[in-house]
């Protein structure tokens, strides 16, 4: 005979939500990812708040760096997010289909006034 719990209220008693795959221990449920997860939630026990860089142990500045190629946020400075979006402002009001919905908002009220 097996050892293991037999009853929901066993199994998961301490638990505050369980999902049907970790009940039926199926799909995506993994009983060991699970317990890693709540050993790496447990070291943040009191916190008031966790990144989710502190979660999965990477370093704050490598994700920093990773961010400032010159992507979609510009050189990761302030200024350089201003600038990126500024620059996605110019050109979304540059596309003409915005143009002409521009103008005809603007008839729109002008006939209504």
């Amino acid at each position: 005979m097996d050892d293991a719990p037999t009853t929901a209220r066993e199994r998961f008693g301490n638990q505050r939500a369980i999902s049907s795959d970790m009940f039926f221990e199926r799909g995506t449920y993994d009983p060991a990812t699970a317990a890693e997860g709540r050993a790496r939630l447990a070291q943040f026990q009191g916190a008031t708040s966790i990144s989710s860089n502190q979660y999965f142990g990477r370093d704050e500045e490598e994700t920093l760096s990773q961010g400032s190629d010159g992507g979609l946020l510009g050189d990761g400075s302030l200024s350089g997010l201003e600038t990126a979006a500024r620059e996605a402002v110019e050109r979304i009001m540059s596309n003409p289909d915005v143009q002409n919905l521009g103008d005809s908002i603007r008839s729109g009220a002008l006939k209504v006034r």
